[in-house]
């Protein structure tokens, strides 16, 4: 018997692997990929298409098609949809990025067979009607009108066009024009392109049964959709702009928004690693040298981080931070401050220490079950990276070195390549 009046000891984890996933192919060629996990009565489900931003042919296009999925189907309208989706429990969840388009569903495996119908019926029949099209933009428009009043908002729009310019996907923003011009029309032309078999893989986590898989062979596992070809996009080529200083006056708000960052080095590159060591030890964490220095212990804001946001071109390195106006300078110069530290002396054995154990837990958290591990193989395949990236991840965690860390912060934190972005009431 365990003598629970004693804790239990403690010790590292030396390597961190993924659990491997098998992969199948359906009749009609869908890749599908299985995680099993025996001791759930849940099943999560995605479908991913080859049908993000980087295939529509104007704005919203990719993502009001994803979002009218759910909003009626030749047999159903939304309300139907949604009532059933209730009634079982399920939980359905839709995004697009810019290569792909998302379509995830939680369900208890006792209700598998209606839910896998449901979803079946959103995926090949969605009606796009017009008067619910409507509805869809007008809320979704009178969130973008909100959240355009926030300097958060129009600091990230004004940094992402500096550093990449407006021709560019990345610094492209739909505008209130853009709600107006998508009609049904549109959205039935990228669904009818984009949305078939040959553009499909599956993810199945949970208590896989040969029933299900049975469901999932017999649903998708037929050819459907109108384009029988797989979707071509065209990787545009990150041009290299000079970095800039920028303010948008922003009268009345109560806060400006700050951003300094980049265009920066792509999942690929062999820094690319130690690289989000680094930006975790500037500002990736709550013991991190900007929470410490301008939040802790200059009061100059309630938070600051540093990230480094991945895309099919690159990696965004940003710094972000809200603050009353009257502290943006002294946030600037302490954030430079804290970048010449790096770049000037060696981190110490304690700090490194702390950071490793920071960067490992967040790792052991983020991939906890099976249904979450999902995510993380779903993020190797639609970035092209091998499978064994997350153990490199926790090597490169447990091995660098202060030297590399200043080697890192030397060639990639230079001042002078840094884009200054600031929205809000003018600084004092």
């Amino acid at each position: 018997m365990i003598d629970r009046s004693q804790r239990p000891s403690l010790h590292s984890l030396e390597e961190y692997d993924l659990p491997a996933t098998q992969c199948h192919e359906l009749p009609n060629g869908v890749k599908l990929w299985l995680l099993d996990a025996a001791d759930v009565e849940v099943t999560r489900i995605d479908l991913v298409f080859h049908a993000g931003t980087l295939h529509q042919s104007q704005l919203l296009q990719a993502l009001f098609t994803n979002r009218m999925l759910r909003e009626g189907t030749r047999q159903l309208d939304q309300a139907q949809i949604a009532e059933k989706l209730d009634y079982y429990g399920a939980w359905l969840e839709q995004s697009v990025s810019f290569q792909y388009s998302f379509v995830t569903v939680y369900t208890l495996n006792k209700y598998l067979e209606p839910v896998i119908a449901l979803l079946e019926q959103m995926i090949k029949e969605p009606n796009f009607d017009a008067q619910a099209l409507e509805v869809v933009k007008q809320n979704n428009l009178q969130r973008h009108l909100e959240v355009m009043q926030q300097p958060s908002t129009q600091a990230r729009r004004l940094f992402m066009r500096s550093v990449y310019g407006p021709q560019h996907i990345m610094g492209q923003y739909a505008e209130a024009a853009d709600y107006q011009s998508i009609n049904a029309c549109l959205l039935q032309t990228f669904h009818h392109q984009h949305y078939h078999h040959d553009n499909l893989s599956i993810y199945l986590a949970g208590h896989i049964t040969n029933h299900c898989l049975d469901l999932i062979a017999h649903t998708f596992g037929q050819p459907f959709g109108g384009a029988k070809v797989a979707s071509e996009a065209t990787i545009q080529t990150v041009p290299l702009r000079p970095a800039t200083k920028q303010f948008k006056e922003m009268p009345g708000t109560r806060q400006s928004s700050v951003l300094i960052g980049k265009s920066t080095i792509g999942l690929q590159h062999p820094d690319c690693l130690p690289l989000r060591v680094l930006v975790t030890l500037l500002g990736g964490y709550f013991g991190s040298r900007l929470m410490m220095s301008v939040r802790e212990k200059k009061g100059l804001t309630y938070g600051i981080y540093a990230l480094l946001n991945p895309s099919d071109f690159d990696n965004t390195l940003m710094i972000l931070s809200d603050c009353d106006h009257r502290f943006v300078q002294p946030l600037l110069e302490e954030t430079y401050h804290q970048i010449d530290r790096l770049q000037k002396e060696l981190v110490s054995a304690d700090e490194l220490a702390l950071l490793r154990s920071s960067m490992k837990g967040d790792m052991l958290r983020a991939y906890d079950s099976r249904l979450a591990l999902t995510d993380a193989w779903i993020y190797l395949h639609t970035h092209g990276l091998p499978s064994d990236y997350y153990h490199r991840m926790w090597q490169v965690v447990s091995s660098i070195t202060p030297q590399e860390l200043q080697r890192l912060a030397c060639t990639y934190l230079n001042k002078d390549t840094l884009t200054e972005v600031v929205a809000g009431e003018k600084m004092s």
